[in-house]
């Protein structure tokens, strides 16, 4: 869901959405290949996946891993859509499937390449389970249009729905442009509010690429995850997933280092690292037991074509969101270790191989690298020239599987481990 800013970018973008649309049309494989901006919930002990393409495509899964083809939501785009948005691309973009009010909520946009002429619709269902008596999506139209009379500066596409404390829904959305938008909506309709004509600004970057706003309420916070950079260009996107918070739904929304980000400030969660390129377009699914970060990326060893991940999703003490890796890893360990070797990277660019041995130092030539865990939070000390006490320190949390660890160090660029080999290390500098 790019603005383009140049004719061959509208170009670039028309081949890469036409390509998608065309294998989505196909028989699906029973895989996460071929997923483009992803939405996450979990019911009636399955998780469901819905993403862009021709129809609304559905993807059930029980264990997040492997995933069945659930059928789509539409048979075809809706008359008002096409009505509204004259020569609107093939498909829906973007889904956003929630729960609330009794009803399953999926809202979906309509638009146009390289142009904020969209809109946003909705649908609704009972059930999710296609084998119900009760499973029928039922179309309720339209919620919000952009530039349908050349008047707007945002754009209509890439819809959230959240609910704030007291359970008043709100509709999060907007891809470049002014930004990232949210309007009140009806708790009873699922519409926008017939008493309220605002549109709220809570994120922008004058214009830049900033897209695919997910808003979730964690403690005291509402967080704001959003995409910087560009999707759609396989291998050399350059997507990634940044955050903000607020004490308050409608902002506003601050970035780690108290940058607002109607100022361009966030903070970073994901981007690019090894075969994972442009990771972007998220979702957060909160379960008891532990939050999940769904999202789309590129795959570099399978020719740059988007796929699905889904990740763990864990917090620091001081209350920022981490990406760990995809849970397909493996399962929780009883009896965590950290010793052995892993790949260690920083701002998601790989920087060496260390190991973590036995006796609590970092296998660095100076012998003066130290590591400590206390559960599953992990420290990793550097001798630093200038800093406080001579180090620096990089605060991480270990994954459950013991196979990887994120954190930020002091400065917040973003610390990612992934174990290569586990073993009693012994070692001496």
């Amino acid at each position: 869901m790019i603005r383009s800013d140049s004719t061959m970018r509208q170009v670039i973008g028309l081949l890469t959405f036409a390509l998608l649309i065309a294998v989505t049309a196909c028989a699906q494989p029973v895989d996460i290949t071929r997923v483009h901006d992803p939405s996450i919930i979990k019911a009636g002990g399955a998780y469901y996946v819905f993403s862009t393409g021709i129809g609304v495509p559905i993807r059930r899964s029980t264990d997040l891993v492997k995933w069945e083809p659930l059928g789509r939501v539409f048979d075809r785009t809706p008359d008002w859509a096409l009505k509204t948005i004259p020569g609107a691309q093939l498909g829906m973009w973007a889904p956003d499937i929630s729960y609330y009010n009794g009803l399953y909520h999926l809202y979906y946009a309509v638009s146009t390449f390289g142009s904020n002429r969209s809109c946003i619709g909705l649908a609704t269902n009972k059930t999710l389970d296609p084998n119900s008596r009760d499973y029928r999506w039922l179309d309720q139209g339209m919620v919000i249009a952009s530039n349908v009379k050349n008047r707007d500066d945002w754009n209509a596409i890439d819809p959230n729905l959240v609910l704030d404390e007291k359970g008043q829904p709100w509709l999060a959305f907007g891809s470049f442009w002014s930004g990232i938008k949210l309007v009140r909506l009806d708790r009873a309709t699922g519409k926008r509010a017939a008493d309220s004509n605002e549109v709220l600004s809570i994120a922008s970057r004058g214009g830049g690429p900033i897209e695919a706003p997910f808003i979730v309420r964690k403690g005291e916070y509402f967080y704001l995850f959003v995409s910087f950079d560009y999707c759609c260009r396989g291998k050399d996107s350059t997507y990634k997933i940044m955050v903000g918070r607020s004490k308050h739904v409608t902002g506003p929304y601050l970035a780690r280092d108290g940058k607002a980000m109607m100022d361009g400030g966030a903070t970073a969660v994901l981007a690019s690292y090894g075969h994972v390129r442009g990771p972007g377009h998220c979702a957060v699914l909160q379960e008891k037991d532990g939050d999940w970060l769904a999202h789309h990326f590129y795959d570099a060893d399978n020719n740059g074509k988007p796929a699905l991940q889904v990740r763990p999703l864990v917090w620091t003490n001081d209350g920022w969101p981490l990406a760990g890796e995809p849970v397909a890893y493996g399962p929780a360990v009883k009896d965590l270790s950290v010793l052995g070797r892993w790949d260690h990277y920083v701002d998601d660019k790989k920087v060496d191989a260390i190991d973590l041995l036995e006796n609590g130092h970092i296998n660095k030539p100076d012998g003066k690298a130290t590591w400590s865990l206390d559960g599953h939070s992990l420290k990793l000390i550097w001798p630093r020239t200038g800093a406080a006490n001579g180090t620096w320190t990089d605060e991480c949390i270990v994954g459950r599987d013991g196979k990887w660890y994120a954190g930020r160090n002091e400065k917040g660029d973003l610390i990612r481990g992934i174990r290569v080999d586990a073993q009693a290390a012994h070692g001496s500098q």
